[in-house]
Protein backbone atom coordinates (compact mmCIF):
# COMPACT_ATOMS: atom_id res chain seq x y z
CA UNK A 1 0.00 0.00 0.00
CA UNK A 2 2.85 2.38 0.87
CA UNK A 3 4.56 1.70 -2.48
CA UNK A 4 1.30 2.41 -4.33
CA UNK A 5 0.86 5.77 -2.52
CA UNK A 6 4.43 6.79 -3.33
CA UNK A 7 3.91 5.80 -6.97
CA UNK A 8 0.70 7.87 -7.19
CA UNK A 9 2.42 10.93 -5.72
CA UNK A 10 5.36 10.46 -8.11
CA UNK A 11 3.08 10.16 -11.14
CA UNK A 12 1.13 13.27 -10.06
CA UNK A 13 4.37 15.23 -9.70
CA UNK A 14 5.44 14.21 -13.22
CA UNK A 15 2.05 15.13 -14.69
CA UNK A 16 1.97 18.46 -12.84
CA UNK A 17 5.49 19.38 -13.98
CA UNK A 18 4.65 18.37 -17.56
CA UNK A 19 1.47 20.49 -17.44
CA UNK A 20 3.41 23.46 -16.13
CA UNK A 21 5.80 23.37 -19.09
CA UNK A 22 2.91 22.76 -21.52
CA UNK A 23 0.81 25.64 -20.13
CA UNK A 24 0.55 28.78 -22.21
CA UNK A 25 1.51 31.92 -20.29
CA UNK A 26 -0.95 34.79 -20.63
CA UNK A 27 -1.10 38.13 -18.82
CA UNK A 28 -4.61 38.87 -17.59
CA UNK A 29 -5.84 42.44 -17.89
CA UNK A 30 -8.86 43.02 -15.68
CA UNK A 31 -10.94 45.75 -14.10
CA UNK A 32 -12.53 45.91 -10.68
CA UNK A 33 -16.31 45.96 -10.80
CA UNK A 34 -17.34 45.55 -7.17
CA UNK A 35 -15.64 45.82 -3.77
CA UNK A 36 -17.16 44.80 -0.44
CA UNK A 37 -15.22 46.57 2.32
CA UNK A 38 -15.27 45.03 5.80
CA UNK A 39 -14.04 46.55 9.03
CA UNK A 40 -10.93 44.48 8.37
CA UNK A 41 -10.34 43.36 4.78
CA UNK A 42 -12.24 43.54 1.49
CA UNK A 43 -13.73 41.20 -1.11
CA UNK A 44 -12.66 42.29 -4.61
CA UNK A 45 -14.56 41.19 -7.74
CA UNK A 46 -12.83 41.56 -11.12
CA UNK A 47 -13.72 40.79 -14.76
CA UNK A 48 -11.40 40.21 -17.74
CA UNK A 49 -12.04 40.19 -21.49
CA UNK A 50 -8.99 38.03 -22.28
CA UNK A 51 -9.86 35.40 -24.88
CA UNK A 52 -8.81 31.84 -24.06
CA UNK A 53 -9.65 28.55 -25.69
CA UNK A 54 -9.52 25.01 -24.34
CA UNK A 55 -6.21 24.03 -22.77
CA UNK A 56 -3.73 24.71 -19.96
CA UNK A 57 -2.83 28.28 -19.06
CA UNK A 58 -0.60 29.99 -16.57
CA UNK A 59 -2.51 33.19 -15.86
CA UNK A 60 -0.41 36.12 -14.69
CA UNK A 61 -2.10 38.95 -12.77
CA UNK A 62 0.08 42.03 -12.22
CA UNK A 63 -0.52 44.77 -9.66
CA UNK A 64 -2.53 42.44 -7.46
CA UNK A 65 -2.41 43.19 -3.74
CA UNK A 66 0.50 41.59 -1.89
CA UNK A 67 -1.95 41.25 1.02
CA UNK A 68 -4.20 38.91 -0.96
CA UNK A 69 -5.39 35.85 1.01
CA UNK A 70 -4.28 33.16 -1.44
CA UNK A 71 -6.84 30.48 -0.48
CA UNK A 72 -9.66 33.00 -1.03
CA UNK A 73 -8.91 33.41 -4.75
CA UNK A 74 -11.63 31.79 -6.88
CA UNK A 75 -12.59 31.88 -10.57
CA UNK A 76 -16.37 31.84 -10.97
CA UNK A 77 -16.48 30.46 -14.51
CA UNK A 78 -17.55 26.81 -14.31
CA UNK A 79 -15.39 25.90 -17.33
CA UNK A 80 -12.20 26.78 -15.42
CA UNK A 81 -10.42 24.56 -12.89
CA UNK A 82 -7.62 26.01 -10.74
CA UNK A 83 -4.61 23.67 -10.46
CA UNK A 84 -2.14 25.87 -8.60
CA UNK A 85 -1.74 29.41 -7.23
CA UNK A 86 1.37 31.40 -6.37
CA UNK A 87 1.64 34.97 -5.08
CA UNK A 88 4.99 36.58 -5.87
CA UNK A 89 5.91 39.63 -3.82
CA UNK A 90 8.70 42.10 -4.33
CA UNK A 91 11.19 42.35 -1.50
CA UNK A 92 11.53 45.64 0.25
CA UNK A 93 15.02 47.14 0.50
CA UNK A 94 15.27 46.01 4.11
CA UNK A 95 14.19 42.47 3.22
CA UNK A 96 16.76 42.36 0.40
CA UNK A 97 19.50 43.57 2.75
CA UNK A 98 18.51 40.89 5.26
CA UNK A 99 18.80 38.27 2.50
CA UNK A 100 22.33 39.43 1.67
CA UNK A 101 23.21 39.45 5.39
CA UNK A 102 22.02 35.85 5.66
CA UNK A 103 24.23 34.91 2.68
CA UNK A 104 27.26 36.54 4.35
CA UNK A 105 26.56 34.72 7.62
CA UNK A 106 26.29 31.32 5.85
CA UNK A 107 29.52 31.91 3.90
CA UNK A 108 31.33 32.80 7.15
CA UNK A 109 30.07 29.60 8.77
CA UNK A 110 31.37 27.54 5.83
CA UNK A 111 34.80 29.26 6.01
CA UNK A 112 35.00 28.67 9.77
CA UNK A 113 34.07 25.00 9.36
CA UNK A 114 36.67 24.48 6.62
CA UNK A 115 39.30 26.27 8.70
CA UNK A 116 38.71 24.02 11.70
CA UNK A 117 38.63 20.95 9.50
CA UNK A 118 42.03 21.80 8.03
CA UNK A 119 43.77 22.51 11.35
CA UNK A 120 46.66 20.16 12.22
CA UNK A 121 46.38 17.87 15.24
CA UNK A 122 42.72 18.73 15.52
CA UNK A 123 41.71 15.06 15.61
CA UNK A 124 43.67 12.56 17.74
CA UNK A 125 41.43 9.53 17.99
CA UNK A 126 39.79 7.44 15.26
CA UNK A 127 36.32 7.60 16.82
CA UNK A 128 36.63 11.36 17.05
CA UNK A 129 37.61 11.43 13.38
CA UNK A 130 34.49 9.47 12.44
CA UNK A 131 32.31 11.82 14.43
CA UNK A 132 34.02 14.84 12.89
CA UNK A 133 33.63 13.53 9.34
CA UNK A 134 29.93 12.83 9.95
CA UNK A 135 29.36 16.26 11.49
CA UNK A 136 31.38 18.02 8.77
CA UNK A 137 29.54 16.23 5.97
CA UNK A 138 26.04 16.90 7.36
CA UNK A 139 26.80 20.50 8.24
CA UNK A 140 28.42 21.32 4.89
CA UNK A 141 25.51 19.80 2.99
CA UNK A 142 23.05 21.82 5.06
CA UNK A 143 24.98 25.10 4.70
CA UNK A 144 25.54 24.69 0.96
CA UNK A 145 21.86 23.94 0.45
CA UNK A 146 20.91 27.06 2.41
CA UNK A 147 23.42 29.09 0.39
CA UNK A 148 21.95 27.88 -2.92
CA UNK A 149 18.42 28.78 -1.71
CA UNK A 150 19.58 32.25 -0.74
CA UNK A 151 21.35 32.72 -4.11
CA UNK A 152 18.20 31.65 -5.95
CA UNK A 153 16.10 34.00 -3.82
CA UNK A 154 18.46 36.90 -4.62
CA UNK A 155 18.34 36.11 -8.36
CA UNK A 156 14.51 35.96 -8.29
CA UNK A 157 14.34 39.18 -6.27
CA UNK A 158 16.54 40.99 -8.81
CA UNK A 159 14.45 39.68 -11.71
CA UNK A 160 11.24 40.73 -9.99
CA UNK A 161 12.71 44.12 -9.16
CA UNK A 162 12.90 44.87 -12.89
CA UNK A 163 9.15 44.29 -13.24
CA UNK A 164 7.27 47.57 -12.94
CA UNK A 165 4.39 47.52 -10.43
CA UNK A 166 2.15 50.31 -9.18
CA UNK A 167 3.59 50.50 -5.66
CA UNK A 168 5.42 48.56 -2.96
CA UNK A 169 2.22 46.83 -1.81
CA UNK A 170 1.50 45.39 -5.28
CA UNK A 171 2.45 41.84 -6.31
CA UNK A 172 2.17 39.29 -9.12
CA UNK A 173 -0.28 36.40 -8.91
CA UNK A 174 0.31 33.33 -11.08
CA UNK A 175 -2.50 30.81 -11.43
CA UNK A 176 -2.28 27.52 -13.33
CA UNK A 177 -5.71 26.64 -14.76
CA UNK A 178 -7.31 24.07 -17.00
CA UNK A 179 -10.10 25.22 -19.33
CA UNK A 180 -12.32 22.30 -20.37
CA UNK A 181 -14.48 24.18 -22.87
CA UNK A 182 -14.90 27.61 -24.44
CA UNK A 183 -15.80 30.30 -21.89
CA UNK A 184 -19.48 31.27 -22.12
CA UNK A 185 -18.86 34.56 -20.29
CA UNK A 186 -15.88 36.86 -19.59
CA UNK A 187 -13.44 35.60 -16.96
CA UNK A 188 -14.81 36.53 -13.54
CA UNK A 189 -12.78 36.11 -10.35
CA UNK A 190 -12.72 37.38 -6.79
CA UNK A 191 -10.48 37.32 -3.74
CA UNK A 192 -10.09 38.71 -0.22
CA UNK A 193 -7.38 41.27 0.59
CA UNK A 194 -6.11 42.76 3.81
CA UNK A 195 -4.67 46.23 4.36
CA UNK A 196 -8.05 47.94 4.16
CA UNK A 197 -10.98 48.63 6.48
CA UNK A 198 -13.86 50.96 7.17
CA UNK A 199 -14.89 52.79 10.30
CA UNK A 200 -18.32 54.34 11.00
CA UNK A 201 -18.46 58.09 11.61
CA UNK A 202 -21.38 60.41 12.31
CA UNK A 203 -22.05 64.12 11.98
CA UNK A 204 -24.88 65.14 14.32
CA UNK A 205 -26.54 68.52 14.13
CA UNK A 206 -29.02 70.08 16.58
CA UNK A 207 -30.47 73.50 15.80
CA UNK A 208 -31.64 74.41 19.33
CA UNK A 209 -33.27 72.95 22.41
CA UNK A 210 -36.79 73.63 21.03
CA UNK A 211 -36.23 71.44 17.96
CA UNK A 212 -38.41 68.41 17.35
CA UNK A 213 -35.84 66.40 15.44
CA UNK A 214 -32.13 65.65 15.10
CA UNK A 215 -30.07 65.46 11.89
CA UNK A 216 -27.64 62.58 11.53
CA UNK A 217 -25.21 62.10 8.66
CA UNK A 218 -23.85 58.54 8.55
CA UNK A 219 -20.40 58.31 6.95
CA UNK A 220 -18.00 55.47 6.17
CA UNK A 221 -14.32 56.28 6.54
CA UNK A 222 -12.10 53.96 4.49
CA UNK A 223 -8.33 53.61 4.39
CA UNK A 224 -6.51 51.38 1.88
CA UNK A 225 -2.98 49.99 1.90
CA UNK A 226 -3.79 47.10 -0.46
CA UNK A 227 -1.50 48.09 -3.32
CA UNK A 228 -4.49 48.25 -5.68
CA UNK A 229 -6.07 51.45 -7.00
CA UNK A 230 -9.77 51.10 -7.81
CA UNK A 231 -11.68 53.37 -10.19
CA UNK A 232 -15.40 53.58 -11.01
CA UNK A 233 -16.38 50.73 -8.68
CA UNK A 234 -19.59 49.70 -6.97
CA UNK A 235 -18.87 49.99 -3.26
CA UNK A 236 -20.53 47.89 -0.57
CA UNK A 237 -20.02 47.92 3.19
CA UNK A 238 -20.28 44.96 5.52
CA UNK A 239 -19.89 44.42 9.26
CA UNK A 240 -19.40 40.67 8.82
CA UNK A 241 -16.07 38.85 8.62
CA UNK A 242 -14.82 38.28 5.04
CA UNK A 243 -13.66 34.69 5.58
CA UNK A 244 -16.54 33.37 7.67
CA UNK A 245 -17.98 30.02 6.66
CA UNK A 246 -21.44 30.61 5.11
CA UNK A 247 -22.32 26.90 5.30
CA UNK A 248 -21.50 26.38 8.98
CA UNK A 249 -24.65 25.63 10.96
CA UNK A 250 -25.24 27.58 14.20
CA UNK A 251 -24.56 25.43 17.24
CA UNK A 252 -24.16 26.28 20.95
CA UNK A 253 -20.64 25.83 22.26
CA UNK A 254 -21.74 25.09 25.85
CA UNK A 255 -24.94 24.02 27.68
CA UNK A 256 -27.44 26.71 28.73
CA UNK A 257 -26.66 27.05 32.45
CA UNK A 258 -28.81 28.54 35.23
CA UNK A 259 -27.27 29.83 38.44
CA UNK A 260 -28.29 31.98 41.39
CA UNK A 261 -27.00 35.20 39.85
CA UNK A 262 -28.35 35.08 36.33
CA UNK A 263 -29.11 32.81 33.45
CA UNK A 264 -27.27 32.84 30.19
CA UNK A 265 -27.70 31.24 26.83
CA UNK A 266 -24.12 30.28 26.04
CA UNK A 267 -24.23 30.52 22.27
CA UNK A 268 -20.81 31.86 21.41
CA UNK A 269 -19.94 33.66 18.25
CA UNK A 270 -17.11 32.03 16.32
CA UNK A 271 -16.06 35.09 14.33
CA UNK A 272 -13.23 35.93 16.72
CA UNK A 273 -11.91 32.38 16.51
CA UNK A 274 -12.03 32.54 12.73
CA UNK A 275 -10.24 35.86 12.74
CA UNK A 276 -7.43 34.29 14.75
CA UNK A 277 -7.20 31.37 12.33
CA UNK A 278 -7.32 33.39 9.13
CA UNK A 279 -4.54 35.76 8.18
CA UNK A 280 -5.90 39.12 7.03
CA UNK A 281 -3.35 41.91 7.16
CA UNK A 282 -4.54 44.89 9.17
CA UNK A 283 -3.88 48.53 8.40
CA UNK A 284 -0.45 49.67 9.49
CA UNK A 285 -0.31 52.53 11.97
CA UNK A 286 -4.01 52.25 12.85
CA UNK A 287 -5.47 51.10 16.19
CA UNK A 288 -8.43 48.74 16.20
CA UNK A 289 -11.31 48.44 18.65
CA UNK A 290 -13.98 45.82 19.33
CA UNK A 291 -17.43 47.06 18.30
CA UNK A 292 -20.92 45.60 18.47
CA UNK A 293 -23.04 45.44 15.35
CA UNK A 294 -26.77 44.67 14.95
CA UNK A 295 -27.39 40.98 14.28
CA UNK A 296 -29.84 41.84 11.46
CA UNK A 297 -27.31 43.99 9.61
CA UNK A 298 -27.14 43.27 5.89
CA UNK A 299 -24.80 44.25 3.08
CA UNK A 300 -25.12 47.98 2.40
CA UNK A 301 -24.64 49.19 -1.20
CA UNK A 302 -23.69 52.84 -1.61
CA UNK A 303 -25.32 54.84 -4.41
CA UNK A 304 -23.11 55.82 -7.32
CA UNK A 305 -19.61 54.84 -8.44
CA UNK A 306 -16.48 55.45 -6.39
CA UNK A 307 -12.67 55.43 -6.48
CA UNK A 308 -10.31 54.27 -3.72
CA UNK A 309 -6.56 54.88 -3.87
CA UNK A 310 -4.04 52.73 -2.02
CA UNK A 311 -2.11 55.56 -0.36
CA UNK A 312 -3.08 55.41 3.35
CA UNK A 313 -5.41 58.38 2.88
CA UNK A 314 -8.71 58.32 4.77
CA UNK A 315 -11.58 58.63 2.29
CA UNK A 316 -15.10 59.54 3.45
CA UNK A 317 -18.16 58.05 1.74
CA UNK A 318 -21.77 59.11 2.52
CA UNK A 319 -24.03 56.28 3.64
CA UNK A 320 -27.22 58.15 4.54
CA UNK A 321 -28.60 61.49 5.72
CA UNK A 322 -31.51 61.11 8.12
CA UNK A 323 -33.72 63.24 10.31
CA UNK A 324 -35.15 61.47 13.35
CA UNK A 325 -37.79 62.61 15.86
CA UNK A 326 -36.23 63.74 19.12
CA UNK A 327 -37.25 65.16 22.48
CA UNK A 328 -34.85 67.52 24.21
CA UNK A 329 -34.39 68.03 27.90
CA UNK A 330 -31.70 69.31 30.23
CA UNK A 331 -29.65 67.22 32.63
CA UNK A 332 -27.61 68.11 35.71
CA UNK A 333 -25.80 66.33 38.53
CA UNK A 334 -24.59 69.30 40.58
CA UNK A 335 -22.61 67.36 43.19
CA UNK A 336 -20.49 65.90 40.38
CA UNK A 337 -20.49 68.68 37.77
CA UNK A 338 -21.58 72.33 37.90
CA UNK A 339 -22.60 72.36 34.23
CA UNK A 340 -26.04 71.74 32.69
CA UNK A 341 -26.22 69.46 29.64
CA UNK A 342 -28.68 69.27 26.77
CA UNK A 343 -29.84 65.70 26.15
CA UNK A 344 -31.68 64.31 23.11
CA UNK A 345 -33.98 61.31 23.38
CA UNK A 346 -34.01 59.89 19.85
CA UNK A 347 -36.60 57.44 18.53
CA UNK A 348 -36.93 55.33 15.35
CA UNK A 349 -33.17 54.69 15.06
CA UNK A 350 -33.05 50.98 15.90
CA UNK A 351 -34.06 49.69 12.43
CA UNK A 352 -31.42 51.68 10.53
CA UNK A 353 -28.48 49.34 11.17
CA UNK A 354 -26.29 51.97 12.82
CA UNK A 355 -22.90 50.75 14.06
CA UNK A 356 -21.01 52.04 17.11
CA UNK A 357 -18.65 54.83 16.11
CA UNK A 358 -17.28 58.33 16.63
CA UNK A 359 -19.58 61.34 16.16
CA UNK A 360 -18.93 65.03 15.67
CA UNK A 361 -21.69 67.07 17.36
CA UNK A 362 -22.80 70.52 16.23
CA UNK A 363 -25.23 72.49 18.42
CA UNK A 364 -26.68 75.85 17.46
CA UNK A 365 -24.18 76.00 14.55
CA UNK A 366 -21.24 75.60 16.95
CA UNK A 367 -19.04 72.52 17.06
CA UNK A 368 -19.35 70.94 20.49
CA UNK A 369 -16.73 68.25 19.93
CA UNK A 370 -16.52 64.51 19.37
CA UNK A 371 -18.24 61.75 21.28
CA UNK A 372 -18.45 57.96 21.11
CA UNK A 373 -21.86 56.69 19.99
CA UNK A 374 -22.56 53.23 21.40
CA UNK A 375 -25.89 52.22 19.87
CA UNK A 376 -25.34 48.75 21.33
CA UNK A 377 -25.98 50.19 24.82
CA UNK A 378 -29.59 51.08 23.93
CA UNK A 379 -32.54 48.94 22.91
CA UNK A 380 -35.34 51.49 22.44
CA UNK A 381 -34.83 55.22 22.94
CA UNK A 382 -31.34 56.51 22.22
CA UNK A 383 -30.03 58.90 24.86
CA UNK A 384 -27.56 61.34 23.32
CA UNK A 385 -25.68 64.07 25.15
CA UNK A 386 -25.57 67.09 22.84
CA UNK A 387 -23.27 69.13 25.09
CA UNK A 388 -23.11 71.81 27.76
CA UNK A 389 -25.76 74.54 27.65
CA UNK A 390 -25.64 77.76 29.68
CA UNK A 391 -29.18 78.82 28.84
CA UNK A 392 -30.28 77.24 32.13
CA UNK A 393 -29.12 78.97 35.32
CA UNK A 394 -28.41 76.34 37.98
CA UNK A 395 -26.95 76.92 41.44
CA UNK A 396 -26.39 74.50 44.32
CA UNK A 397 -25.76 76.06 47.75
CA UNK A 398 -25.56 74.93 51.36
CA UNK A 399 -28.34 76.05 53.71
CA UNK A 400 -26.46 77.53 56.66
CA UNK A 401 -29.38 77.90 59.11
CA UNK A 402 -30.01 74.14 58.92
CA UNK A 403 -26.66 73.59 60.69
CA UNK A 404 -25.07 72.02 57.65
CA UNK A 405 -22.48 69.38 58.56
CA UNK A 406 -22.60 70.27 62.26
CA UNK A 407 -22.73 67.46 64.80
CA UNK A 408 -25.42 67.53 67.52
CA UNK A 409 -25.22 65.07 70.45
CA UNK A 410 -28.32 63.53 72.07
CA UNK A 411 -27.22 61.02 74.71
CA UNK A 412 -25.33 58.22 73.03
CA UNK A 413 -26.53 59.20 69.61
CA UNK A 414 -25.04 61.87 67.44
CA UNK A 415 -26.57 63.62 64.46
CA UNK A 416 -25.14 65.45 61.52
CA UNK A 417 -27.40 67.33 59.10
CA UNK A 418 -26.72 68.10 55.44
CA UNK A 419 -28.85 70.72 53.70
CA UNK A 420 -28.76 72.03 50.13
CA UNK A 421 -30.85 74.40 48.07
CA UNK A 422 -31.03 74.26 44.27
CA UNK A 423 -32.06 77.31 42.27
CA UNK A 424 -33.00 77.02 38.58
CA UNK A 425 -33.97 79.60 35.97
CA UNK A 426 -34.94 79.12 32.31
CA UNK A 427 -33.29 81.80 30.15
CA UNK A 428 -34.74 80.39 26.91
CA UNK A 429 -37.71 81.81 25.03
CA UNK A 430 -39.52 78.47 25.18
CA UNK A 431 -40.57 75.88 27.76
CA UNK A 432 -37.96 73.33 28.78
CA UNK A 433 -37.75 70.17 30.87
CA UNK A 434 -34.83 69.58 33.20
CA UNK A 435 -33.92 66.50 35.22
CA UNK A 436 -31.31 66.70 37.92
CA UNK A 437 -29.97 64.26 40.47
CA UNK A 438 -28.24 64.22 43.85
CA UNK A 439 -26.65 61.51 45.95
CA UNK A 440 -27.66 60.54 49.46
CA UNK A 441 -25.45 58.23 51.56
CA UNK A 442 -26.69 54.68 52.13
CA UNK A 443 -26.31 53.18 55.60
CA UNK A 444 -24.29 49.99 55.79
CA UNK A 445 -24.74 49.28 59.55
CA UNK A 446 -27.57 48.96 62.07
CA UNK A 447 -26.12 51.71 64.27
CA UNK A 448 -26.24 54.27 61.48
CA UNK A 449 -29.45 55.70 60.08
CA UNK A 450 -30.11 58.17 57.24
CA UNK A 451 -33.25 60.29 57.70
CA UNK A 452 -34.65 62.14 54.67
CA UNK A 453 -36.21 65.37 55.97
CA UNK A 454 -36.89 67.38 52.82
CA UNK A 455 -36.96 66.25 49.17
CA UNK A 456 -39.10 69.02 47.63
CA UNK A 457 -41.12 66.52 45.58
CA UNK A 458 -38.01 64.65 44.53
CA UNK A 459 -38.15 60.88 43.94
CA UNK A 460 -35.82 58.78 46.07
CA UNK A 461 -34.20 55.59 44.77
CA UNK A 462 -33.13 53.70 47.88
CA UNK A 463 -31.09 51.13 45.92
CA UNK A 464 -28.96 53.77 44.20
CA UNK A 465 -29.04 56.27 47.06
CA UNK A 466 -30.18 58.91 44.60
CA UNK A 467 -32.84 61.64 44.52
CA UNK A 468 -34.16 62.89 41.18
CA UNK A 469 -36.30 65.84 40.14
CA UNK A 470 -38.05 66.41 36.82
CA UNK A 471 -39.20 70.00 36.37
CA UNK A 472 -41.04 71.88 33.62
CA UNK A 473 -39.66 75.41 33.33
CA UNK A 474 -41.42 78.16 31.42
CA UNK A 475 -39.36 81.11 30.03
CA UNK A 476 -37.91 83.27 32.84
CA UNK A 477 -39.33 81.01 35.56
CA UNK A 478 -37.29 80.51 38.74
CA UNK A 479 -37.69 77.31 40.77
CA UNK A 480 -36.10 76.38 44.10
CA UNK A 481 -35.76 72.90 45.53
CA UNK A 482 -34.29 71.65 48.78
CA UNK A 483 -32.60 68.45 49.87
CA UNK A 484 -32.14 67.98 53.61
CA UNK A 485 -31.10 64.74 55.29
CA UNK A 486 -29.68 63.77 58.65
CA UNK A 487 -27.24 60.99 59.46
CA UNK A 488 -27.86 59.53 62.94
CA UNK A 489 -25.15 57.32 64.47
CA UNK A 490 -23.89 56.01 67.82
CA UNK A 491 -20.57 56.75 69.56
CA UNK A 492 -17.15 57.44 68.12
CA UNK A 493 -16.54 59.64 65.18
CA UNK A 494 -18.56 59.43 61.99
CA UNK A 495 -17.22 59.50 58.48
CA UNK A 496 -18.53 58.54 55.10
CA UNK A 497 -17.18 58.83 51.60
CA UNK A 498 -19.16 59.81 48.57
CA UNK A 499 -18.77 57.89 45.38
CA UNK A 500 -15.75 59.21 43.60
CA UNK A 501 -16.17 60.61 40.15
CA UNK A 502 -13.93 59.21 37.47
CA UNK A 503 -12.03 62.13 36.00
CA UNK A 504 -10.40 60.12 33.28
CA UNK A 505 -11.54 57.17 31.20
CA UNK A 506 -9.89 54.94 28.64
CA UNK A 507 -11.48 54.78 25.18
CA UNK A 508 -10.15 52.76 22.26
CA UNK A 509 -11.31 53.85 18.82
CA UNK A 510 -9.88 53.94 15.28
CA UNK A 511 -7.40 56.74 14.79
CA UNK A 512 -9.25 57.91 11.69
Amino acid sequence: MRKICILVVFVFAIVFTTNLFAAKNIEILSKVENVVVYHSGALVSRVSDNKMGVGLYELEFKDISSKLVLNSFVIKNKEVTILNKNLIKKLSKEEFFQLEDRKTAVINQIKLLEQKYAEANFIKEVDELEKMLSFYSDKMLSLNKELRNIDNAIIEAKKLDSVKLNNEDAAILKVLVSIEQQLAKPLFFEYVVGGIGWSPFYEIEVENSSSKDISIKYIAKIMSQTGENWENITLQLSSAFPLENPTKLPKPQEPWVLNYQTYQNNIKQTDNLMQNNQQIAKLEGVDYQDIFVPSFLKLRTLKGKFAIKSNSTVFSFPIMNISLPAEYSFYAYPSLDNEVYLVAKVAEWDTLGLVDGVANVTYNKNSVGKTILKFSDFSDTLLLSVGKDNSIYFKRAEIENKKYAKEVTFGKKKKITFAYEFQLKNNNQHDVVIEFFEQVPISQTKTTNVILEQLSEGIYNDEQGEVSWKINLSPGKIVKKQLIYTVEYEGGSFSFSKRKTQRFKTISSPSF
